[in-house]
């Protein structure tokens, strides 16, 4: 039997380094926007960015993803999957077996959509320990997951 090749996923910033914009299967990547709307132009890219073959998922926390989120006829994947979850705490802890109960995660590029101030009632300490297992759990299946966080104050981001 063949090994296959872990994909690498592309930010959807082509001005950017390789360095920079690659991210290999099996980590968390993390990225601060200004506002909702930029959040979601850099989803629209990321996605446009991936190969027609791209295994990828959208995870809205705001309202219903279909709505904001437009594949690109000429680029990037055929078809996503998209998910919805709650704005809490509980949610992102839930985030990893929710997954598993839709999709066998191997080989895919997660793409969360927080919503605005989603930290704000989350301890630094909560987000690091939530960051570490997405962490863990992204390596054991071999996927990827971009959290995007529109937010106006990411001090707290910042200071991990």
């Amino acid at each position: 039997m063949r090994d296959t090749v872990d994909p690498v996923f592309s930010l959807g910033i082509s001005s950017l380094w390789d360095e920079l914009r690659h991210m290999p299967t099996g980590g968390v990547w993390w990225v601060n926007a200004d506002r909702q709307q930029d959040a979601i132009s850099l989803v629209n890219q990321t996605i446009a960015s991936q190969t027609e073959n791209a295994n990828v998922a959208v995870i809205g926390m705001e309202g219903d993803p279909g709505k904001v989120i437009k594949l690109d006829e000429s680029h990037g994947p055929e078809k996503i999957r998209l998910f919805t979850m709650p704005d809490s705490e509980k949610g992102l802890y839930s985030l990893p077996h929710d997954l598993l109960c839709s999709v066998n995660p191997t080989h895919y590029f997660f793409i969360l959509i927080c919503a605005n101030n989603t930290w704000r009632n989350i301890t630094s300490e909560s987000l690091h320990k939530w960051l570490e297992k997405m962490n863990k759990w992204t390596r054991f299946h071999h996927c990827s997951l971009l959290v995007i966080n529109p937010c106006n104050n990411s001090d707290k981001q910042s200071s991990l």
